[in-house]
Order: C-alpha cells, then sequence, then structure tokens
C-alpha cells in the first residue's frame, strides 16, 4: 500500500505558524496539540476506510485527508489499484458517517464516492461492447443497523453511471443484529446454516427501487442489432413482439401487467420504479417462495406496485 504526503497537514502547519507571528507562546502550544490531534484522529480513520478498500489485495493512493464535519473524513484524489492491475480513480471519497469501531464490519455509514472513473482498461468485455469507452460513476451508501430494535435501514443507495443510468435503492429489513449478520457472513459454527436462518426469521417492512435510463436500454438495443446483423429499429420491433407474445402466454394479471409495463418502457425509456409496502412485515422466505409461485400472491403479499414514467 502507498500513500502520498498529507496536504492537510501542510496546511494545518502553515496555520499554526501564521498564529505564531501574532499570540503568544502558550496558546499556540496548544493550537498545535489539538492540530496534531485532530490529523493522528484523521489518519487513523483513512486508515481504516483504506484497509476496506484493499481487504482482497491491491493499492491506495490519495493526494489529501481532512476532517469532514464533526466525526467523518474526506480523501480527495483516490486512485486504486485491484491485484490484477486494474486502475479507477475518484475525485473524493466523503465518509459524513461511519462506524469506526467495527470498521471490517460496519453497522452504520453514510459515504459518498464523487466522479470514480474507469478507464477502458478497467472495463468488462459486456461494458465495452456496449460502445463505452469509460465510466464515470457517482455513488452514496447509507445505512444503519440497530442492534436494540432489530432493524436493518438502507436510507439511500444512489449509483448514477453517468453514461448508462442511476439506480436508486432504499430498503428496511425487521428481524436482524448485528450477531445475526456476522453469522450469515461466515461466522457460524461449521455445519450451522446461519443464512438460511437468517432469512427465516427476518421480513421485509418497505423498498423502493427505481432505475433512470440514461442510454443503457439503446445500447442494448444495438448491440442486439449488431449481433443478429439488422438496424437497430427492427431489432426493437423484434423485442416488442416477442413482449407481446409471452403477454397472450401469461397465465395472470399481474404477469400481463408486468409485461405492458415492459413495452411502455422499452417504446420509451425513462424511469421504471418498484414499490413494496406490504400492510405488515412479510417474511422473507415466504416472500421467495411466493416468487416461485404466482406473481399476483407475491403483488398481494408486498402491496407491490410498479410504474414507469
Amino acid at each position: 500500500m502507498t500513500f502520498s504526503s498529507r496536504r492537510a497537514g501542510r496546511v494545518a502547519f502553515a496555520f499554526a505558524a501564521a498564529l505564531a507571528a501574532s499570540t503568544v507562546l502558550a496558546p499556540v502550544q496548544a493550537q498545535d496539540a489539538r492540530v496534531t490531534l485532530v490529523q493522528a484522529d484523521v489518519q487513523k480513520r483513512v486508515d481504516a476506510l483504506i484497509k476496506g478498500l484493499t481487504a482482497g489485495g491491491g493499492k491506495v493512493k490519495y493526494g489529501s485527508a481532512a476532517a469532514e464535519g464533526k466525526d467523518g473524513i474526506i480523501i480527495k484524489d483516490v486512485e486504486i489499484t485491484s491485484p490484477d492491475g486494474k486502475t479507477v480513480t475518484a475525485e473524493a471519497v466523503i465518509a459524513r458517517d461511519f462506524d469506526w469501531q467495527s470498521p471490517d464490519q460496519p453497522t452504520h455509514m453514510d459515504i459518498s464516492i464523487k466522479k470514480l472513473v474507469m478507464p477502458a482498461a478497467s472495463l468488462e468485455k459486456d461494458v465495452t461492447d456496449l460502445g463505452v469507452t469509460s465510466l464515470t460513476i457517482n455513488a452514496d451508501f447509507a445505512y444503519a443497523l440497530d442492534d436494540a430494535k432489530k432493524t436493518f435501514e438502507v436510507t439511500g443507495i444512489v449509483i448514477d453511471v453517468v453514461e448508462l443510468g442511476e439506480l436508486r435503492i432504499k430498503l428496511k429489513l425487521a428481524g436482524i443484529a448485528s450477531g445475526d449478520l456476522k453469522s450469515a457472513l461466515g461466522g457460524a459454527k461449521p455445519g450451522d446454516d446461519a443464512a438460511t436462518k437468517l432469512l427465516a426469521q427476518l421480513s421485509l417492512v418497505s423498498a423502493s427501487i427505481s432505475f433512470k435510463d440514461k442510454s443503457l436500454t439503446q445500447r442494448l438495443i444495438k448491440v442486439d442489432a449488431k449481433k443478429k446483423g439488422i438496424s437497430e429499429d427492427e431489432a426493437k420491433k423484434k423485442m416488442l413482439e416477442e413482449l407481446a407474445e409471452q403477454k397472450k402466454q401469461a397465465q395472470d394479471d399481474a404477469t400481463k401487467e408486468v409485461l405492458d409495463l415492459a413495452v411502455k418502457f422499452l417504446s420509451s425509456p425513462g424511469v421504471v420504479e418498484l414499490v413494496a409496502s406490504p400492510s405488515s412485515p412479510a417474511n422473507v422466505m415466504a416472500t421467495f417462495m411466493a416468487l416461485m409461485g404466482s406473481p399476483g400472491t407475491l403483488k398481494e403479499m408486498l402491496g407491490l406496485t410498479i410504474a414507469v414514467k
């Protein structure tokens, strides 16, 4: 792991030097002690975040780091290189809130990533096939796990891929505590199916997922047209015909409704939004079982609505 010099430390030093020219020695010493303490705390938090970024190997470089608000930090000019040599850069990583006591498995966080750029060399073939030469991503992650209430709430996940589209997620689950999560992630005793046990006790309180299309749909049509050796208009027409045929074969109104919305979105890509508002918390295991059965039952169980705007 490599690190650049700390610009924030140099700024703090310059500020202390300016004070020395106009104040008495004792206040300056107090100021120096405070700045040193703040910078040491910032460095600990930077190290904690970077440890998470490099858990699977790789390296991180950054230009500067400073305190952000009461308990947060901002790291600027970040460069992350994965173990296989692929590099991405970010203008800034801002942690407004974070579980600094448990950085490996934080129970709460509010983090933003600004202008994460993935060059062509770091993209998978499926992405470059879409005609994308680089990706620019802005992302927000905010959630909290409350052990006392046994709830897990994602107050906002936003992944804005500038070239393709924007995904937004909100979610609230009940029946989960940090111990349950640790067990499901590998802390259980051998032979225990902790993940299954977690799903059995977990309930969905509410959820909303939306996707705003920017160019993804049209790029997918273009790829399909190229593969089949036809025009993009013809490729789109065939997709719509296939959806119409699926609707004819659909056995229930819920499936037909989804297919109608798919036709609407494909015809005029915009925003598709799915909202789940069950009248009472819906057991996640039962929800999976309903998903394999009747779409109508799933819709009723979750108070599900889907809209294309």
